[in-house]
């Protein structure tokens, strides 16, 4: 085998490995999103939760207004009805009658709402007790999910630097100039740098290359580069797969 066969070779395995190595960071990056994503959940979860308990304190605040304005009419009621006992006329005393009738009417009133924001409170009260005792479960299952989930990430972390030393060790086999002209098609290209013609067909870009050059291929005397896509390009015997 030709030492350009040879070095072909090695780019190609670097290559691939760079390839294992792209893989290994996007299942990184995927972890990694999945961790953002149990920790965002949880903090939407504790957001509606402290909606809720905000509005749990609205209603507490709004009973408290209505008892107030309700003990306040009962007081004004016991002074009517004392100053019911003082009066002299039957006109004062049909009056008084009236805005104590007036004041029961709207305490009445008043305790009707309060009866219904105590109703408010209690199914607030217990929704957030639901959901405070859902969030627990759900923060003891994201525990245990990022801590399954960090445990993955060291592994691929170790894979990547299993990997970058796997490369560094077969690049060490190359021709610098070799790495160099890889690395220059890597910036230039996407997807794979180094790619085999089958048939006179170049299997990055998949048109058919000249003759010419597919002949000249055939020699492994030199790098040669697909005139369509510009990636590096090799022979690669049907015969051999």
């Amino acid at each position: 085998m030709s030492n350009i066969a040879e070095q072909i070779n090695i780019l190609v395995e670097v290559q691939g490995v760079e390839r294992e190595i792209l893989l290994a960071r996007r299942q990184l990056d995927a972890l990694s999103g999945q961790v953002t994503s149990l920790d965002q959940e949880a903090s939407e979860r504790e957001t509606l939760i402290a909606d809720e308990k905000k509005l749990l304190d609205d209603l507490r605040k709004s009973y408290r207004e209505m008892e107030s304005e309700s003990k306040a009419n009962r007081e004004m009621i016991v002074k009517s009805n004392e100053k019911l006992r003082a009066v002299k006329t039957n006109k004062e005393y049909q009056s008084i009658l009236k805005e104590i009738e007036d004041l029961r009417k709207m305490n009445s009133g008043v305790e009707d709402r309060m009866l219904e924001q105590l109703e408010k409170i209690e199914s607030t009260e217990q929704a957030v007790n639901e959901k405070e005792a859902q969030l627990d479960g759900f923060i003891q299952s994201c525990r245990e999910k990022k801590e399954s989930l960090t445990a993955r990430e060291q592994d691929e972390r170790q894979a990547v630097d299993t990997l970058n030393d796997k490369k560094m060790e077969i690049s060490a086999k190359a021709d610098p100039k070799m790495i160099s002209i890889l690395d220059d098609v890597k910036k230039k290209v996407r997807g794979m740098a180094v790619v085999p013609v089958q048939g006179a067909i170049c299997m990055g870009c998949h048109m058919n290359i000249p003759a010419q050059l597919f002949n000249e291929l055939q020699r492994f005397d030199q790098l040669r580069f697909c005139p369509h896509c510009h990636r590096i390009i090799y022979w690669k015997d049907r015969d051999g797969e």
